[in-house]
């Protein structure tokens, strides 16, 4: 008999809703039964969408409004005084582990043999999920809120200390939530991650922690574009230095920007500046031509766009395995990154990209220069085969099958 596994994630956008749905896609090709639950997208254990009553708007009666305006329940006033206070944290992002969904009640899970979260702020209500779900719990990291209060990576939290009150707050709520977890692992794409979760006693209940790597699918290079016809669909000459940049807000802290602004106004050679995100990168340069391809939802553009670079700019101060990394690996696209988290472990200087050792613009500016002056000894089809070795949906799905079972039996 399959093993059913549900995914939680709190939406399916993003780089975690991303994630899990290749992880989702994985399991089925291995003849898993596998569902994803998350705001704007329900899929069931047949792999059909479905209209889930969980997430539809339903106008309540006016008495009921008036019930709510006047008695709100402790968690509705606690979600409505965090909405007020958090236009005043400095940060990417925020969530509460308090939500006024039942997720517990839902029939997926109940139908579910295991249970896989991943990123659930503002969606899974810690206290009543994890009190009444005595399934087996899987909890893949994609940053580091499932171990924190409210901020998802340090340097947000570092920046507002005068928010300590609500992280420590959501910290010891989730710390007690997580206590009723009887059977559950911990999962997390980086080492980095891994041993940051670690260092705090937020998953003592969770006796399994691994590292599986995200995936991703590798298409036959047949079918890929070459560089030189993916140039000519984005107007570029054959001989151009061609960076890519890639995030979902270009203008995120925490993925850099600062620093690869810097680096790239101080560069005194002729360079095109590729960015797909929203918003826009202004590069006071002369030699920087900027490129902005805005938001794209298009995979094949998104492929054509690795395919037409020459290398990946990843200046990120902290990340996880970032699926950007992932996607320029599968189209033969070298990486320049800081010497930080996940690409740490993956980036071999020369090999599959270059790794700066000193997180400044200086040395950023500098790498860049050197990758330039090399960028013809980069094997596009050896870095494919690192990511087919190392990131392959097979290779993930094997690995979380393993670990269902392990909890199962």
């Amino acid at each position: 008999m399959s093993i059913k596994v549900l995914h939680i994630n709190t939406t399916n956008r993003g780089g975690a809703g991303i994630a899990a749905l290749r992880l989702h896609t994985a399991l089925i090709n291995k003849g898993i039964k596998s569902a994803f639950i998350s705001k704007g997208l329900t899929l069931n254990f047949n792999d059909f969408i479905i209209k889930d009553p969980t997430f539809h708007y339903k106008k309540p009666t006016i008495f009921n409004r008036l019930i709510t305006k006047l008695f709100p329940s402790k968690k509705r006033k606690l979600i409505r005084t965090f909405s007020s206070v958090k236009t005043n944290i400095e940060s990417e992002i925020v969530s509460l582990p308090v939500s006024l969904y039942k997720l517990h009640n839902h029939p997926l899970v109940e139908e579910a043999d295991v249970i896989n979260l991943h990123w659930i702020g503002d969606f899974v209500d810690y206290s009543s999920f994890f009190n009444k779900v005595s399934k087996p719990i899987v909890f893949t990291l994609h940053d580091m809120n499932p171990f924190k209060g409210i901020f998802h990576y340090n340097i947000d939290m570092h920046k507002n200390p005068n928010f300590k009150f609500w992280e420590n707050e959501m910290y010891n709520l989730k710390k007690e939530s997580l206590k009723n977890v009887s059977n559950g692992a911990i999962v997390s794409p980086s080492q980095w991650l891994l041993d940051e979760a670690l260092k705090v006693d937020m998953f003592s209940n969770f006796k399994i922690h691994t590292v599986i790597q995200n995936s991703i699918e590798i298409e036959q290079e047949n079918v890929l574009p070459t560089k030189e016809s993916a140039r000519v669909d984005f107007g570029l000459l054959e001989d151009e230095n061609v960076i890519l940049f890639v995030s979902n807000a270009l203008e995120i802290e925490r993925k850099g920007f600062k620093e690869a602004k810097q680096a790239l106004e101080n560069i005194k050679e002729p360079i095109t500046l590729l960015t797909i995100g929203k918003g826009e990168i202004r590069i006071e340069n002369p030699y920087v031509k900027v490129r902005s391809l805005g938001f794209i939802n298009d995979t094949e553009k998104i492929t054509a766009a690795y395919r037409a670079a020459d290398v990946l700019l990843l200046p990120s101060l902290e990340d996880n395995l970032p699926n950007t990394m992932l996607e320029a690996f599968a189209n033969g696209t070298p990486v320049v990154s800081f010497k930080v988290g996940g690409m740490e472990e993956h980036i071999e200087t020369r090999v599959n990209g270059m790794l700066v050792n000193e997180i400044n613009s200086e040395a950023l500016k500098q790498t860049i220069i050197e990758f330039f002056n090399i960028k013809d000894s980069f094997d596009s089809r050896q870095i494919r085969s690192y990511a087919d070795d190392n990131f392959s949906y097979q290779n993930q799905a094997s690995k979380y099958i393993m670990l269902y079972n392990q909890l199962l039996n």
